[in-house]
């Protein structure tokens, strides 16, 4: 196949699949004396099959494009390897190694929200990662907000229309956004709120200087279902008051505020105690873990816990190891949610479904422990 028909299906996949996997989702960080919480909701019509995954340092990796995950060709770009500096818990729709966020042992955190109208940038003399992978890359191997956006201008990210919201173990955060072929970074004083939800950082900024305490006149009502989400998560983050609640419980309670009737997953990270709270629409109690309760080390084995256990409380010890079939049935049900056009494409695109499950399934077989 020529360069060209290799872009042509490329965008063509892209698109698809921009308009089939679309979470709508909001981020928050919340600081605030001792206080260091991310919190996050992932909002869907229909069911998201998940894992929460124990991920490993010293786990050898090389890296792949969505195109190449989808079609099984590559594209022209150098290849991308690794071995992971920090072990990590995630949060993954389809199986290990493909997250849609987590936060490792330094304090890291990284997560997508939807924003319509993403195009990431061209550059062929620098390695594609498909952005699932590229999160985990994140996780494995960063610690400060900076080094996440080095990543970003380093590599070529493809995949489907998502932003970024990115916090440290220092209370730094950043929203990280692919617009017209440019990376755009807001960070520091160009990040007044750190939140985000499906609109780009700068016009969300713009429409909150209209409301009262924030610029404008416009009055908050947080009992109106129909104020903008970021208004209701810059408004409770900017009133909390730590005597009054504990972080994680206001954690949820901004994560409930910003529920509208499809939230699927929610879940808060405590940055500096390494610990992570999350429940979902089909186990609403509160599970929670502690990262350094797990043997980190790549010689245990990857632990995985299906996202939608009817548990509550501690759940560490409900963690089952790794294996290649229980990978291969979490790709399943997740590509089952796509429905039949998303298997149709692919036929006529002259890949199967069967083979797309096999190579998300697989690749974690692929990696391998170096310590």
């Amino acid at each position: 196949m020529t360069l060209l028909n290799h872009k042509r299906t490329y965008a063509f996949l892209c698109l698809f699949l921009a308009a089939q996997i679309c979470f709508p989702c909001s981020t928050f960080m919340l600081k605030k004396g001792s206080v260091l919480i991310v919190g996050h909701n992932l909002d869907e019509r229909g069911h998201v099959p998940g894992v929460v995954v124990i991920n490993k340092r010293g786990v050898f990796k090389r890296g792949k494009s969505w195109y190449e995950i989808l079609s099984g060709k590559q594209m022209p770009n150098p290849s991308l390897q690794w071995t992971s500096k920090y072990g990590s818990v995630t949060f993954n729709p389809f199986c290990r190694d493909f997250p849609d966020g987590g936060m490792n042992e330094a304090g890291l955190f990284i997560e997508e929200m939807t924003l319509r109208g993403t195009r990431f940038p061209q550059d062929e003399s620098k390695p594609m990662i498909f952005m699932m992978q590229w999160m985990q890359y994140v996780l494995d191997n960063c610690e400060t907000i900076d080094q996440v956006i080095q990543s970003a201008h380093d590599f070529v990210i493809d995949g489907w229309a998502w932003h970024f919201f990115t916090a440290d173990q220092k209370g730094n955060a950043a929203v990280i956004e692919f617009l017209d072929g440019q990376v755009k970074i807001f960070k520091g004083n160009r990040l007044p709120v750190p939140a985000i939800c499906n609109t780009k950082y700068e016009a969300e900024i713009q429409s909150l200087r209209t409301y009262e305490g924030f610029g404008g006149d416009k009055s908050i009502d947080l009992d109106n279902k129909r104020m903008p989400r970021f208004v209701d998560a810059a408004q409770m983050l900017k009133h909390y008051d730590p005597s009054k609640k504990p972080a994680v419980e206001y954690g949820f309670d901004i994560l409930a505020q910003l529920e509208r009737g499809v939230t699927r997953w929610s879940f808060v990270c405590d940055l500096k105690n390494l610990k992570a709270y999350f429940r979902t629409s089909r186990s609403p109690k509160i599970k929670e873990l502690d990262l350094k309760s797990f043997d980190l080390s790549c010689k245990a084995p990857v632990k995985m816990l299906d996202i939608h256990s009817p548990l509550d409380g501690n759940v560490e010890e409900n963690f089952h190891d790794y294996s290649l079939d229980y990978n291969r049935e979490l790709v399943k049900k997740a590509l089952k949610e796509l429905g039949k056009d998303f298997e149709n494409f692919l036929t006529s695109r002259g890949s199967t479904l069967d083979q797309v499950i096999e190579r998300l399934a697989a690749f974690s077989e692929s990696t391998r422990c170096k310590k």
